[in-house]
């Protein structure tokens, strides 16, 4: 008898960052564990920390941005930027991070923070619990 669960992990888990990237508005999503691999060679930012289905273990996602040999000063203060807007969300800053995120939505035309804009908006509404890890569980397929 063999065992394919770690094989199938990764599999589901690919698929899954596959649907991701529509829920984020981004174009190529990745796993920490492909992030440490591949980091020496493109920028990449973190996009969030999340659950998929079938898996209850958190998975910090990355989104591939450019090769470093592509990488321009503007690319890097969107980093630099996003990271910020990242921790306040985390740090359940809302209208702080709602006005990070807003920011980078207009200088960068960028959808994955429109994205953050609108959960923060519900958050404010319906905050998460007070033992909010700042995982979000993604349902999308």
């Amino acid at each position: 008898r063999m065992d394919f669960t770690s094989i199938g992990d990764t599999v589901n888990l690919a698929a899954r960052l596959e649907g991701a990237n529509k829920a984020y508005a981004t174009d190529s999503l990745i796993s920490e564990a492909v992030w440490e691999k591949v980091s020496g060679e493109f920028l990449c930012r973190e996009i969030d920390l999340l659950t998929v289905k079938g898996k209850s273990e958190p998975v910090r996602i990355y989104e591939v941005l450019k090769s470093l040999d592509q990488v321009k000063a503007e690319d890097e203060k969107l980093v630099k930027d996003w990271e910020t807007a990242l921790k306040r969300y985390r740090d359940r800053k809302w209208a702080m991070a709602e006005k990070s995120f807003a920011k980078i939505a207009e200088s960068y035309q960028d959808e994955a923070a429109e994205v953050f804009i609108e959960r923060i908006q519900l958050f404010k509404q319906n905050p998460p619990p007070p033992r909010w890890d700042g995982v979000f569980k993604l349902s999308v397929k």
